[in-house]
């Protein structure tokens, strides 16, 4: 039987035989085997690299909402009149409150930025300025501490509602060494009074006990203890 003959990029021809085939049918196999390869890498970026940044920008959850809290920083610029401004930057007291010229003391914990803009331009409008414009922006947020054995402790700011579980996902999670059990969070209220909440945290994470997952307070401190079993 005669030999098939294919082309060659040199423009001549070359017989097409066993060995020819043998290399034709290891070069698609490599071929196959670096697009396998390929894809793998790819796939590799896609969950180490992708996916976690996408998880992580989900905690940040709508700002509109946040309730201003303790420790919040305000900057509260009034316009009215022609050209006149009336501007302060300001620190939410433990109690809740700030202190803005005219007004004295005025409650702002537990309002989002819009209810404030509508407080202080009402007080404001009621008895001082005509037709004020009031600008409410927040500077610096609550926070709340974890110490002991997590992999990043520190200070975390609260923007929205934050839980102890999640707290602990932005400290990058317990150590090999935590008492998972015994975590403890340390809140003192506006009056002084100082408690301590005990959280099995363990069992919320591997037991389905969201419901037990506790809301943290600005200037809470969370601690996890070394295990010592």
């Amino acid at each position: 039987m005669s030999p098939a003959f294919f082309s060659t990029p040199e423009g001549g021809q070359a017989a097409l035989t066993g060995s020819n085939i043998d290399g034709i049918s290891h070069n698609r196999y490599n071929n196959s085997a670096m697009k396998i390869l390929k894809l793998s890498v790819i796939a590799v970026l896609v969950i180490n690299f992708v996916l976690p940044c996408s998880f992580a920008l989900e905690p940040v959850r709508d700002l509109d909402g946040y309730r201003i809290g303790p420790e919040n920083v305000l900057q509260i610029d009034v316009y009215y009149g022609r050209d006149k401004e009336l501007s302060r930057r300001v620190r939410v007291s433990s109690r809740g409150r700030i202190t803005f010229p005219l007004l004295g003391e005025v409650e702002a914990q537990g309002f989002t930025v819009a209810e404030l803009e509508e407080k202080l331009t009402y007080l404001l409008d009621k008895d001082y300025l005509v037709n004020p414009q009031v600008s409410v922006f927040i500077e610096q947020y609550s926070t709340v501490s974890i110490l002991g054995q997590v992999n990043d402790p520190g200070a975390y700011e609260i923007r929205g509602s934050l839980s102890l579980i999640e707290l602990i996902s932005h400290a990058g999670g317990f150590t090999r060494i935590a008492a998972t059990n015994d975590v403890r969070i340390l809140r003192t209220d506006s009056d002084g009074n100082r408690s301590t909440i005990r959280v099995r945290a363990h069992d919320i994470i591997n037991r389905g006990r969201e419901d037990e997952d506790v809301r943290l307070q600005p200037g809470d401190i969370v601690t996890v203890p070394e295990s010592f079993f």
